[in-house]
């Protein structure tokens, strides 16, 4: 696949997970998928863990609005710079807001897929409050 192929099905992984249609991991995830991150050491692998990861976000943020502010391709990653908005309902966590309070989450992420399907996902995110400037 080239790498604006892989950059089309993002962006369309993304809009579907947007929907709710969780089907579209099956569709897009690879089976050896894995979330890379130094705060989840011991993230699930495979479609569970991209599974988890899914459910998580949706379990913590309500009305949440994904905007792709930027979104690269180059071999075989997909690269890009995100803003998520929504109301903040998971349990307490250092740097997250209270519950039921707005916020904004940005962050950058890189993809690498194996024909056509995300195996590596490494992102960075940074939380704060909606009405800080962003993006």
């Amino acid at each position: 696949m080239t790498s604006e192929q892989n950059k089309a099905i993002f962006i369309r992984f993304v809009k579907e997970l947007g929907k709710g249609n969780l089907d579209i991991i099956d569709e897009v995830c690879s089976p050896d998928f894995a979330f890379h991150s130094p705060n989840f050491p011991n993230w699930p692998r495979g479609l569970e863990g991209a599974r988890t990861l899914a459910g998580a976000g949706r379990s913590m943020v309500a009305d949440a609005e994904t905007k792709l502010d930027d979104i690269f391709a180059a071999d075989d990653k997909v690269v890009l710079r995100m803003t998520i908005r929504g109301t903040y309902i998971g349990e307490p966590l250092p740097g997250f807001p209270n519950k039921g309070e707005r916020f904004a989450m940005g962050g950058v992420a890189i993809y690498r897929f194996v024909d056509g399907k995300i195996v590596d996902d490494w992102g960075i995110q940074l939380t704060c409050p909606t009405d800080t400037p962003w993006g």
